[in-house]
């Protein structure tokens, strides 16, 4: 065995093993305190067990290498909304810059924050059947419907994220490129290193797959309202389904999900499940206990557990003291922030920031050590995603207006869209990514927004812009994958 076999063989060994060690968690908070080692055919054998593992499945997913921070961090960076300050390659530099290659640590560790949060789901899946948990009376089979289905939506979210980075969009093709290595099973052992991509369009399937079944199992309101941020529930799955098909273009399908989330007319609330709907402000949504009812899903840290050195959004795109302000905002060329025209100055938004040496920084996340809960799935997102399905079926209607309004008036009244003020679908479309750009500024979408579109990453300061037809607008496969799974093609280069 060579010694990259070995390495990866201890790191699928450390996956599996991880499961075995228990997070005592504050059911409130998803609080993690390190217990003792358990055996492989103990760690199903009472409800408290059983419930460490389902932490222990949020505990890899919000990994700071993951959705805990730095996943954010790259869709952000990637576009042209922030420039870099420290020319830091442990801070994503290389990817600010697009000179990544298949053996850069940022990728890798994401690569491998993902899929170790994979396996998790996978093994809890496995052994949990096989406990007969429900049959020795240790949990109801609604617990374990929840349980497993909050694992199939971890899952899913998983999966589609990654793809979104080293595959295709799901719109070149539909999706008929190169997409992950699906692993559905448990792995314990380096037995099934060799695993070949699926495409594209077959990632898409296991993902709404997933989500579907997820849909039916979850809880539709937890029990209070940190658990109603910090777990997956009914909105929360529907919200990332939306999310899915917006990406694959399927409108009449956001359109479909967006109904089970969004009722009739302004005021906007979710008719069922958890009451979600925009908070007051936009600044509340950024503030402790982080749980308003915008928060549909979210990533919440404490003082004992936070995302880790040099991975959370504050270290990233806070100044000194708090962090170490790598990206500030970029107040040139096509940034949004120099963009006063369609982000004016009476604009809510604009305050979530603050200057530093003459540079400006986004400062939604301001606390100190890293405790700022990581947001997800917000409310915005789903008016917003259910806008531009509206404006692509329907064309400009009154409806997709209204929900545009929504977002914008939240943040601004001194503007409201009226259908008049559009000329075609287009126009209204264009105002809704607008709207995007600003709304969720530093929270991971800009670069997926650009991607799923097939548009142009733009350039900024003196990095070039990357069309969508260039090897750079995608990631290459780590080296790491590529020398221990023998199957696993690399993308062109």
């Amino acid at each position: 065995m060579n010694e990259a076999m070995k390495n990866t063989f201890k790191y699928i060994i450390i996956i599996f093993t991880g499961l075995l060690f228990f997070a005592s968690c504050q059911k409130e908070n998803l609080d993690p305190v390190p217990q003792t080692s358990l055996s492989d055919l103990s760690v199903f054998d009472t409800k408290d067990r059983i419930e460490n593992q389902v932490n222990g499945l949020y505990t890899a997913f919000r990994s700071g290498r993951f959705m805990g921070g730095r996943f954010h961090v790259y869709n952000d960076i990637r576009a042209d909304d922030f420039l870099n300050f420290t020319s830091n390659g442990v801070t994503g530099y290389l990817i600010w810059g697009h000179t990544v290659d298949g053996g850069e640590n940022n990728i890798t560790t994401l690569w491998e924050a993902a899929y170790t949060a994979v396996n998790r789901v996978n093994v809890f899946m496995e052994g949990l059947e096989a406990s007969d948990a429900v049959g020795r009376g240790l949990i109801t089979q609604a617990e374990y419907d929840q349980f497993i289905g909050e694992a199939l939506a971890l899952r899913g979210m998983t999966y589609f994220s990654i793809v979104q980075m080293f595959g295709q969009p799901y719109s070149n093709g539909s999706g008929n490129n190169l997409g992950l290595p699906l692993r559905i099973l448990a792995e314990k052992s380096s037995a099934n290193n060799d695993l070949a991509r699926s495409t594209v369009s077959e990632v898409y399937t296991q993902v709404l797959a997933d989500l579907n079944s997820a849909e039916t199992k979850v809880l539709a309101n937890p029990t209070t309202d940190v658990l109603d941020v910090t777990r997956v529930h009914k909105n929360a799955v529907v919200a990332f389904k939306m999310r899915v098909y917006l990406h694959m273009g399927n409108y009449p399908a956001v359109i479909t999900e967006g109904a089970k989330l969004v009722n009739a007319s302004a005021p906007y609330v979710a008719p069922t499940g958890v009451p979600n709907a925009l908070a007051a402000t936009v600044a509340v949504i950024y503030a402790p206990p982080y749980t308003s009812r915008e928060s549909i899903f979210s990533m919440p840290f404490t003082t004992t557990e936070t995302p880790g050195t040099q991975n959370s959004l504050a270290s990233y795109y806070s100044p000194g003291p708090i962090g170490i302000g790598d990206y500030y905002l970029n107040d040139t060329g096509t940034g949004i922030w120099a963009n006063t025209t369609d982000w004016p100055l009476t604009d809510a938004r604009r305050a979530l920031t603050t200057v530093v040496t003459g540079r400006t920084y986004l400062f939604k996340w301001p606390i100190s050590p890293h405790t700022d809960w990581v947001p997800i799935l917000r409310y915005a997102e789903v008016l917003l995603t259910l806008a531009e399905a509206e404006a692509n079926v329907n064309g400009v209607n009154a409806r997709a207006v209204a929900l545009l309004n929504a977002v914008r008036g939240r943040a601004d009244g001194s503007i409201t869209f009226v259908p008049g003020d559009f000329a075609t679908a287009a126009e209204l479309i264009n105002q809704i990514m607008i709207e995007r750009r600003i709304e969720f500024l530093g929270e991971g979408m800009r670069n997926l927004d650009i991607m799923r579109t097939r548009s142009t990453i733009p350039g900024k300061a003196t990095i070039s812009s990357v069309l969508a037809t260039a090897p750079a607008y995608i990631w290459p496969i780590p080296t790491t994958e590529l020398l221990t799974n023998g199957l696993c093609e690399d993308n062109p280069q």
